[in-house]
Parts: structure tokens; C-alpha cells; sequence
């Protein structure tokens, strides 16, 4: 098992990062004119007002008891539009993001309004948005967009406010969405290949931004800190199950602490470090 600084080095540089790694993707969405300038690309329809409020991993509790919900990036727009933009980079099944979908729904829903304040009506928009790079409902689309609608009158939409899209970078319905949209998902899950082939103005400069980003010192600490501590965690959580491991061991053979860690593997230059962390 590695050691703690060999953990610690092994990690993707900053450069080589795309918008479907969780950190650029929230240290993107961070920032309110990039993530005005992502919404105005993926909503090309409609003008999207200077984003007031934006800020990453934000959790929901709605209730004492009840599940915390990790939110990646929450925005507002200046005419109190929410969004919430996620990218899910691993494929977890249709089922799991679905119902992740309208959990994320629900945690923003639960909380538009003050407490005792029962007027609905004041309830804002929402957007719940994924970027991944799989086609979640094997259509060929590069967005997929859902709202409610009546089954008995088709076409009779419930319009409340709530909006749900899966944007996939491997869409193939070109003439069907916007230039722009699809070069933006093929950005942003391969820039290096594409970056130098951008046409559409919107997304050279999202490209111009995330150069920017990658090259500053702030945002590469921020990044070197994070790694550091994840790190960290899956270490710990390591050390912890080859502990359970050796107590385990010893427990049911009879075994010294040390011809335990021996049996399984362990390296000598670890017996110490364990052998401390079992005596607390």
C-alpha cells in the first residue's frame, strides 16, 4: 500500500482537467460570469439575466432527520431563476440518476420559501442540469428536456416552474440543436482536441476562461489542498479496514500483531504506524 506522500502525488494535474471533473467543473460554476456564459450556451434560446448569486457544493437539510443533499454548483439569476448544474462524469444507471434528479428537486423545492410562508406562488424556477458523457436514455440527443405533462390531454403542460435536462456529449442529432451546444459538450469533454477547432464566440471564451483558471496560483493550491485531503481519506478509510484486518486475524489464530500484518502483506516500514494507531 502506499504511503502517505506517494497517495498524496499521485493525482491528475490541474491541466489536464475537463469540465466533467467535479473541481473545475465547481471552481467554474463559481464564477458568476462563467457560469452566466455556460447557461446562456446550453439555454441558447433565451436570454439568461447576470447571475447574482453562485456558489459550489452547496447542501440541502431540509429537515433535522432527513437525508443532507450535496448540490455541486446552485445559481441565481437576477429574476430569481435556480439553477442547479451537475456533471457526472461516471455512469451510474438510468434508475440511480433519475431518482437523484428529483431528489435534487425536491431539497431545492423544500427550500424557496421561509418557513410559515405558504404562498406558493412565490416558489421560483427551477433548473436541474446534468452534463455527462454517456447517453443516459440511448436517443441520440445531445439534450434531453422534461417537465410534466398531462397523459389524458397530451400536450397539456403543468408548467410549475420545475425543469429537469440531460445534456450528453455523445448526442448525434447535430440539426437539431444549436451549433454552439454541440460544440460546447464536445469541449467539454475533450478540450485538447477540440479547443483549437472552436468556432462559436460563447465557447472560445468559456475555453479562454478555463485557461485562465487552470493557470492561476490560487485556484492550483485550492486544488493541491483538496487532492491532499481526499488523499488523506481514502488512506484513513485504508488503514482502517487492514486494521479490522489484523484484529480479525489475531483474534481468531491467536496471532501477534506483527505476524498478522505479516500474513496479509503489509509492509514492514507500516508496522509501527499501525501498531500505533491500534493502540488508540
Amino acid at each position: 500500500m502506499k504511503n502517505r506522500e506517494e497517495q498524496r502525488k499521485v493525482r491528475k494535474p490541474l491541466k489536464d482537467l475537463t469540465l466533467l471533473d467535479r473541481f473545475l467543473f465547481d471552481t467554474a460554476m463559481s464564477d458568476s460570469e462563467i457560469s452566466r456564459n455556460i447557461l446562456s450556451i446550453i439555454f441558447d434560446d433565451r436570454d439568461i439575466p447576470p447571475i447574482h448569486f453562485s456558489a459550489a457544493e452547496q447542501t440541502q437539510e431540509p429537515y433535522f432527520d432527513s437525508r443532507a443533499v450535496r448540490l455541486d454548483v446552485l445559481a441565481i439569476d437576477e429574476e430569481g431563476t435556480v439553477y442547479d448544474a451537475e456533471a457526472q462524469k461516471e455512469n451510474k444507471g438510468k434508475r440511480f440518476l433519475l431518482r437523484r434528479s428529483r431528489l435534487y428537486q425536491s431539497a431545492i423545492d423544500v427550500n424557496l420559501l421561509q418557513p410559515g410562508d405558504w404562498d406558493f406562488g412565490k416558489m421560483n424556477d427551477v433548473y436541474v442540469i446534468f452534463i455527462a458523457p454517456f447517453d443516459l436514455f440511448g436517443q441520440d440527443k445531445y439534450m434531453y428536456t422534461f417537465q410534466m405533462t398531462c397523459e389524458e390531454v397530451p400536450g397539456l403542460p403543468l408548467n410549475d416552474g420545475a425543469v429537469r435536462i440531460f445534456l450528453n456529449t455523445h448526442g448525434k442529432n447535430d440539426d437539431e440543436v444549436s451549433p454552439e451546444l454541440v460544440e460546447f459538450l464536445h469541449y467539454v469533454e475533450k478540450p485538447e482536441q477540440y479547443r483549437k477547432s472552436l468556432q462559436n464566440p460563447r465557447v472560445k471564451k468559456l475555453a479562454e476562461q478555463m485557461d485562465m483558471l487552470k493557470s492561476n496560483q490560487k485556484v492550483g493550491v485550492k486544488y493541491m489542498r483538496l487532492w491532499e485531503e481526499l488523499a488523506d481519506a481514502r488512506l484513513d478509510g485504508m488503514e482502517e479496514a487492514q486494521i479490522a484486518s489484523i484484529r480479525n486475524l489475531m483474534k481468531k489464530t491467536g496471532w501477534s500483531a506483527e505476524k498478522a500484518m505479516d500474513m496479509l502483506d503489509i509492509p514492514k516500514e507500516n508496522w509501527n504506524r499501525y501498531l500505533k494507531l491500534m493502540e488508540k
